[in-house]
């Protein structure tokens, strides 16, 4: 499929992507037409069908943007590198990912329902394997006395809780990246008492 330069130097099926994304985290899916991303990039509808099929297209699409960094997460989970260190590095690739991404986030965690089913279980396999390596992680942490655990999986569910959470509430320009994860990472590992 052909694809144009726009002048953002994006790729007119990208900026499609973009502004669907936009538009289905705004409005929803369902709600969300063709029309509206065509006009949000100022292209006719007929121009946009020459770049995608429809909008499950997109969606899956979406979906797969998604994957990606879990993938990236799963593979941190699995190094070899010590348990404090994966931890730290799985928080700061999830914030990282839902700064960037906002709204490929939200689609992702609450749109995906109306996928194929497929699509659905290709992203659920995904989500546990990210909680599989976390708990896998704090485990092999608890062991080894580095971390103090009651529950892992509840404290898995917490971390990863702090940092998919982000896209509700996160503001560009406000702070980065780097400065939410480094705040997580230090109330996830003090806790909020003051130390006495």
């Amino acid at each position: 499929m052909r694809q144009s330069n726009s002048n953002n130097g994006l790729t007119r099926r990208e900026e499609i992507i973009t502004a669907a994304a936009k538009i289905f985290a705004a409005k929803g899916y369902l709600a969300t037409t063709l029309d509206e991303i065509a006009h949000e990039i100022g292209v006719s509808k007929p121009a946009l069908y020459y770049h995608i099929k429809n909008k499950e297209e997109i969606l899956r699409e979406i979906i797969g943007r998604m994957m990606e960094p879990m993938e990236a997460v799963v593979k941190v989970g699995k190094s070899s590198i010590p348990p404090l260190e994966r931890v730290e590095s799985i928080i700061r690739m999830l914030v990282d990912f839902a700064v960037k991404r906002k709204e490929t986030t939200l689609i992702a965690l609450e749109q995906s329902r109306i996928l194929p089913k497929r699509s659905q279980d290709a992203l659920r396999r995904r989500q546990k394997e990210v909680e599989d390596v976390l708990q896998d992680t704090l485990k092999e942490g608890k062991e080894q006395g580095v971390f103090d655990v009651g529950d892992i999986k509840m404290a898995s569910f917490a971390i990863l809780a702090v940092s998919n959470w982000i896209y509700r509430w996160y503001q560009p320009g406000k702070l980065t990246a780097k400065q939410i994860s480094d705040e997580f990472i230090r109330l996830l590992e003090n806790g909020y008492l003051r130390k006495k």
